[in-house]
């Protein structure tokens, strides 16, 4: 099953998330074919949705670790019998 501890979190993911929107958002500007305003606002929109994606894979990650930090706790409370 899953191991946790083998786990990276999600910090990974979103680094990769974000060099590949921010790779392609360089290449779409080199090569498209449209007016420099239409391009920016494309752009824009698509900022939005890798920052939303972004913030919701730093948000699962930030809820993960609280709940391994919450389980961890009880485990040592456990383990000190409190």
């Amino acid at each position: 099953m899953f191991d946790r501890e083998e786990s990276d979190g999600g910090g990974s993911f979103a680094a990769g998330l974000l060099v590949g929107a921010l790779v392609g958002a360089g290449l779409a500007l080199l090569f498209a074919p449209e007016k420099g305003e239409s391009v920016r606002r494309k752009l824009g929109k698509k900022a939005r949705r890798v920052t939303e994606s972004a913030r919701e894979v730093v948000e699962d990650a930030a809820e993960e670790v609280r709940d391994e930090v919450a389980r961890r706790r009880r485990e040592i409370a456990r383990n000190l019998g409190v």
